[in-house]
């Protein structure tokens, strides 16, 4: 016989977790990525919004073109995480990685998570 067990997300009560993630459709690179996490399990959990759609609404306050320039997540708690800590809020909210979220939320990785995230971002525009 086998047994199913239901399990609440945790990440439901996890206030840095992501929320909504703004992402750049037309970067082909960005969109795979994002594909990927929304098909894991937890993905579906999380509002996906493409801002490179001139439809797509955004926070009041920010720039659209900004928004394509750098990984937007509004966290949970309605707070606003970019580049490397919007992927550890990105992380938090999605099971597969959240043990990754919680350990780039600390030194040194949120220092070298940027750095390797404004490393991406060079590289970024080669692919465009």
């Amino acid at each position: 016989m086998t047994h199913v067990l239901s399990h609440p997300p945790r990440t439901a009560s996890d206030p840095r977790a992501a929320g909504t993630v703004f992402y750049d459709g037309q970067c082909p690179v960005c969109s795979r990525e994002i594909g990927w996490y929304h098909r894991m399990r937890g993905g579906a959990e999380v509002t996906w919004r493409d801002v490179a759609d001139p439809a797509t609404p955004i926070p009041d306050g920010l720039d659209r073109k900004a928004m394509l320039g750098r990984f937007t997540v509004q966290r949970r708690d309605g707070t606003l995480a970019t580049g490397a800590a919007g992927f550890t809020a990105l992380w938090r909210a999605i099971g597969p990685t959240r043990w990754l979220g919680l350990l780039t939320d600390r030194e040194p990785f949120r220092t070298l998570g940027e750095g390797l995230y404004r490393l991406f971002l060079r590289l970024r525009l080669l692919w465009r």
